[in-house]
């Protein structure tokens, strides 16, 4: 099925509310009913706070749109963050009516499977959760999907409830304060290795390293994997080519696609990693 065209603008919107979810976890909402529309999934805004604090906006993905949350209001999008530094701190310090600098949607977004027979994989590293939310309420109301979240300890799991609430969940730390000891990547390669591949379809999203070790999953069992990339970016639709990564192109050639604009959802093959 095809995707509906997004149409990027350009608007300044109202913040609704900017709550903190646990240990430096956000989750801010604000009206953008025009910009949202027709938002896929994994798609993502760039965001700037009006008065030049901080020169250049920041990427986030879209975690959830309109009836994703059941306390979401009407025409609204909701990004998850986490207050690693000066601009996230600045965010965090919004209070609702305060005026954001809103871009999108922009790139590439999951895409949710076109038959029934095919169960949703979700694999999430921390902050990476973000995208899921919303991937979720578009898979509807079928069987739940399969989750594999992860993360260092158990501070770096935002939404851990909600997911437990609407998906078969798996969690693993680094350090073992929740969930199962090790990486996610271990009970993932152990689900894979007992399922027939065919009937499954994976979506990642976290810091690289673990994409890298999902993409090699992916490879070894032949289970279709689309991965959003997170990366630094200036400009957020493909002008200043600060966020390329290389790829495999027909044949044996490689090249370099930008994730802001051929991603952040590429298929796990594509990338020469």
């Amino acid at each position: 099925m095809a995707a509906a065209t997004c149409i990027t603008k350009d608007l300044r919107v109202p913040v609704l509310r900017n709550v903190e979810l646990d240990r430096a976890n956000f989750l801010l909402e604000f009206s953008a009913p025009s910009m949202i529309a027709s938002m896929r999934p994994a798609q993502f805004f760039m965001i700037g706070i009006p008065g030049g604090e901080t020169l250049l906006r920041r990427p986030y993905s879209v975690c959830g749109l309109p009836g994703t949350f059941e306390d979401g209001a009407d025409g609204a999008a909701q990004v998850l963050y986490k207050v690693v530094g000066r601009g996230t701190a600045l965010l965090a310090a919004l209070k609702g009516g305060t005026a954001l600098d809103v871009l999108g949607p922009l790139g590439n977004g999951f895409v949710a499977p076109a038959s029934r027979e095919v169960r949703p994989v979700l694999v999430a590293g921390g902050i990476g959760a973000a995208p899921f939310p919303a991937l979720l309420a578009a898979l509807g109301p079928a069987g739940p999907p399969r989750m594999f979240y992860g993360a260092r300890g158990a501070a770096d799991l935002p939404l851990s409830a909600w997911f437990e609430r609407r998906t078969e969940l798996t969690l693993t730390t680094e350090d073992g304060s929740a969930g199962r000891r090790g990486r996610v990547s271990e009970p993932l390669e152990e689900f894979l290795s007992a399922s027939d591949p065919r009937s499954l379809h994976v979506y990642a999203c976290g810091p690289e390293p673990m994409l890298r070790a999902v993409a090699r999953l992916a490879s070894r069992f032949a289970v279709r994997t689309d991965l959003a990339l997170e990366a630094h970016m200036a400009c957020g639709f493909g002008v200043c080519l600060g966020c390329v990564v290389p790829t495999r192109r027909a044949g044996s050639e490689f090249g370099y696609d930008r994730v802001c604009v051929e991603g952040p959802v590429m298929p796990a093959e594509t990338l020469a990693w």
